[in-house]
Order: structure tokens, then sequence, then C-alpha cells
């Protein structure tokens, strides 16, 4: 049995988008926390020791540019991860929605349907029975 594969990774951009900005920024601002302690580090080693200061100037750019580069592409990747991570949370909530708005409308047979292993699965199971208890109720009456 083929497993059903989604064709667009942005189902609910702007939770998707606000996600991914969340990772991003958190990552960047752990970063950016670690090089300020490093270089408060590095400050008191200079002071100790002064001649290591003219290594570094001499060295320096041949360290820099390959980090800058280096930190450009874990950022992508981290953007291509938090992408694909938000649209595995995205597309049961997607689901649900449409579930939602279905049962709203009146039909009474609209069932979330997600795969074994998707986010939210349990979730989907329990819903599911809420919605055939509901529907076992309404008809009673």
């Amino acid at each position: 049995m083929p497993k059903y594969q989604r064709k667009t990774i942005f189902i609910k951009k702007d939770l998707q988008i606000r996600f991914i900005l969340f990772v991003l920024l958190s990552v960047l601002f752990g970063m950016v926390l670690f090089g300020y302690q490093f270089l408060n580090f590095m400050q008191e080693v200079f002071k100790e020791h002064p001649t290591l200061l003219q290594h570094v100037y001499e060295e320096g750019p041949a360290l820099v540019y390959p980090l800058i580069i280096k930190s450009t592409i874990f950022f992508a990747l981290l953007a291509i991860v938090s992408a694909l991570l938000s649209h595995r949370i995205a597309g049961p909530i997607y689901h649900f929605e449409r579930i939602c708005r279905e049962v709203k409308e009146g039909d009474k047979k609209a069932r979330v349907r997600l795969r074994e292993g998707d986010t939210m699965f349990d979730l989907a199971k329990v819903f599911n029975a809420m919605l055939d208890v509901l529907t076992k109720e309404g008809g009673k009456k």
C-alpha cells in the first residue's frame, strides 16, 4: 500500500512561517549569546597573553570567511528542517479545521483521517469518537 504524500509543504502558511521564524530566531539568539560570551573570554585571554592577538590578526580572515559560509549553510538547512517539521504539525491542524467546517455545515459523517504516526493521530481518534457520540445523541432527539 503506497504511502500518501502531501504535495505542498506550506499548508497553513501563517502558522508555519511563525514556527520557522521562532526556530531560526531562537537559534540566532543562542549563537549571539554564545558569541558574546566567547568574545568576553577571548578579551581576558588577550589581556594575559597579548602576543596571541598578533596571530588572530594574521589568521582572522582565513577563519572568519569559512565561519560565515558554514553559518549560512547551517541556517538554510535549519530553515528547511523547520519547514518540514512545521508541515508535519500544520497538516493535521488543517485536516481538523476542514472537518470542523464540514460538521458545522451539516455533514455528520465527516471524520478526521490521519496516517498512523502522524502528529495528533491519537487526538484524531478521540475527536472522531466524540463526533460518533454526538451523532448518536443527535439522532436520539
